[in-house]
């Protein structure tokens, strides 16, 4: 008996075709999430925005305030996420220390942490890349 199998190539272009469909669905329901009201606990507008940026476009660390409010909003709008330690494993992060530790100005947020997180939160949009060749 002889099975005849694609190549590789062509096994991680259907990979890539799917996964790339799959991608655009999520895009798309994501402009579907809800709105959420939930007050912020502090005036934004009393510190700089720069948290907000890409790397690439000056990013500075949140100042803790920043951090707290923005984390016990999401957690106050999202009650699976209420404990410290349900966020930090939102965010892939080992330990909810961590995320005490942001709030708390012990550690600054690393921009890829922050970054997924003002995802999550409509904040800044997803970035797509754009391909350039399959090799």
């Amino acid at each position: 008996m002889k099975i005849e199998l694609p190549s590789v190539q062509d096994q991680q272009a259907l990979i890539f075709q799917e996964s790339t469909k799959e991608a655009i669905n999520v895009l798309t329901s994501n402009l579907e999430a809800p709105r959420i009201s939930e007050a912020l606990e502090i005036d934004e507008s009393q510190y700089s925005n720069k948290h907000l940026l890409r790397e690439r476009e000056g990013w500075e660390a949140p100042h803790p305030d920043i951090v707290g409010a923005y984390f016990r909003q999401f957690q106050k709008a999202f009650p699976d996420y209420s404990t410290d330690k349900k966020l930090a494993y939102l965010l892939r992060l080992s330990s909810d220390r961590r995320i005490r530790e942001f709030k708390q100005g012990v550690r600054k947020v690393p921009f890829g942490v922050w970054r997924e997180f003002l995802i999550l939160t409509g904040r800044a949009p997803q970035e797509v890349i754009k391909v350039l060749g399959f090799f």
